[in-house]
């Protein structure tokens, strides 16, 4: 039986509150961790597609620059006007030791590539999407700028690819196998 004495057992208050705000505390602390944990995976995976992406689009474009048509003149050969038919900062067109007419241009933020054999116009295929930015470079041997295409040794592509914040740069020089 009771006499008087106040019974004691129980939370006050004050304690609830104080609970209540910690449990507030550590679970923003852990949702703040988990939201930046899958960022970080996501970001991850972005970049991850944009490097496959630029890298098998480099690999194909210096493949099908390196099969470039050279016309001989004694001991040498120098890319003539026939070879190389187009030559911009966006847009290259050659033909191949194949006699294959290879066009590479830069538009809408694809890399496109064409084929073509006849005077009908050439079907583009894009080999990356998600360009930020991309161009030639033509290069003489010494490694300054080509003023003409009889002067071309090399040939530089440079590419960025971007999706989102993620940016991922691509650069590759070819020298064509028949350039001697």
């Amino acid at each position: 039986m009771k006499t008087g004495a106040l019974d004691t057992r129980g939370f006050t208050l004050i304690e609830t509150v104080m609970v209540i705000v910690l449990v507030g505390v550590i679970g923003t602390v852990v949702s703040s961790l988990l939201y930046q944990g899958s960022k970080s995976i996501e970001a991850g995976d972005v970049r991850k597609e944009l490097s496959s992406q630029g890298r098998l689009a480099v690999e194909r474009a210096s493949r099908e620059m390196r099969l470039m048509r050279c016309t001989t003149a004694g001991n040498s050969c120098k890319p003539q006007a026939a070879d190389i038919t187009a030559w911009t900062a966006t847009d290259i067109r050659f033909v191949t030791t194949n006699y294959e007419r290879i066009g590479l241009r830069f538009d809408a933020g694809q890399l496109k590539l064409s084929y073509g054999t006849g005077p009908a116009p050439d079907v583009e295929y894009a080999l990356a999407n998600n360009l930020s930015a991309a161009s030639f470079e033509y290069l003489k041997s010494d490694g300054t700028p080509a003023a003409a295409v009889n002067e071309i040794w090399t040939i530089r592509l440079d590419m960025t690819l971007a999706s989102g914040a993620e940016t991922v740069p691509f650069r590759a020089s070819v020298h064509p196998r028949s350039f001697r």
